[in-house]
């Protein structure tokens, strides 16, 4: 078996009250059964409180009832965490424990990451100034391993072509990100053996890329009330985005974005869309960065991290906003190839 991680990976530790934000209010917070049944068994009057916050849910699962604004019944005034007060780190449930590490095993090879809606794995993806590297284990095959055919491994050798491709630093960002697209609509027809149908010829008038996906953008199930309204924010036709002039660490960004959606479009079908996406939420985030920098007139590390996160949070931490986007991406003629280099500029 086959461990892959990015090598800031192991610097990551939840920075608990010191967090602006907290991963433990706005989310359902599932309850894994094995640490139902410790819950089950926590004796004294802390463990009937922890058994009277627990919901049952239809299929058979279970999670906490949230409080007041979808806050965690266990989180305090000062966002820290009572099971941790109480029982120790041990005691918390298998979401908590890992949040926001991120898990996909294909065969014998399982991928780590640590997700961008939070603050501190974007910092940390930000801090690292050399090209991002990844570390890997081996530790023998596990019980019920399947091994996939080296065919069924070809997404990997090509997801490497792709970070060579962004991590090229003798190249503009923007004739990076160009490059990157046609690399996904090359390698679209040769895994699919066909184009995408956003690629296709047609003979209908097509939007701007631009308008076309923030119109789109404004459509997405929010996170919270106030996206609709900052998308608007971002449709003034004056903010120009130069993805070569803000330093805003968008390499990496690319680099994330590829190592956790682009492997699953050998799946799916939709290689040209996965990467699409890679670029256009790059491209959004410094769309963010560059409103920030207009309206403020300074941009700081802060800014860079706090547009990231609210982003990640959005797009990447809803199922259905990520499904609706990729079916965009790969459907829409609004996003082919063309279209989007001509919105990087």
């Amino acid at each position: 078996m086959r461990f892959i991680k990015p090598n800031f990976y192991d610097k990551f530790r939840c920075i608990a009250s010191s967090c602006s934000d907290t991963c433990c209010a706005g989310w359902e917070i599932d309850i894994d059964p094995d640490t139902r049944r410790f819950y089950e068994s926590v004796p004294g009057a802390f463990g009937e409180r922890l058994r009277e916050q627990i919901d049952e849910l239809p299929e058979g699962t279970a999670c906490f009832r949230l409080g007041e604004e979808d806050r965690c019944p266990f989180l305090t005034d000062d966002n820290l965490c009572e099971i941790i007060m109480e029982l120790g780190d041990k005691a918390l449930c298998e979401i908590c424990r890992e949040h926001p590490r991120f898990y996909e095993q294909v065969g014998d090879r399982m991928e780590m990451g640590i997700g961008l809606c939070c603050e501190e794995a974007c910092r940390l993806l930000f801090e690292e100034k050399n090209p991002i590297t990844f570390i890997t284990t081996s530790v023998g095959e596990m019980p019920d391993m399947i091994i996939l055919p080296e065919s069924g491994m070809e997404i990997y050798r090509l997801r490497d072509e792709a970070f060579r491709l962004v991590q090229d630093r003798t190249l503009p960002l923007r004739v990076r990100m160009h490059r990157l697209l046609e690399f996904g609509e090359k390698i679209q027809k040769q895994i699919t053996g066909a184009a995408s149908p956003a690629d296709l010829p047609t003979q209908e008038e097509i939007p701007m890329a631009r308008e076309a996906l923030l119109q789109y953008m404004e459509t997405l199930e929010p996170f919270d009330e106030s996206w609709p309204e900052n998308v608007q924010l971002l449709a003034d036709a004056a903010l120009e985005v130069n993805l070569d002039d803000i330093d805003g660490g968008f390499e990496n960004l690319m680099v994330y974005f590829l190592y956790r959606h682009l492997a699953r479009g050998a799946l799916d079908g939709r290689l040209s869309a996965r990467v699409k996406f890679c670029a256009v939420s790059v491209w959004f985030i410094c769309l963010m960065n560059t409103h920030c920098l207009e309206s403020t007139g300074a941009f700081t590390a802060w800014d860079r991290i706090v547009c990231t996160k609210d982003y990640s949070k959005q797009v990447e931490y809803s199922a259905e906003n990520m499904e609706d986007m990729l079916l965009a991406l790969h459907e829409d003629p609004a996003f082919s190839t063309e279209n989007l280099k001509r919105m990087f500029g």
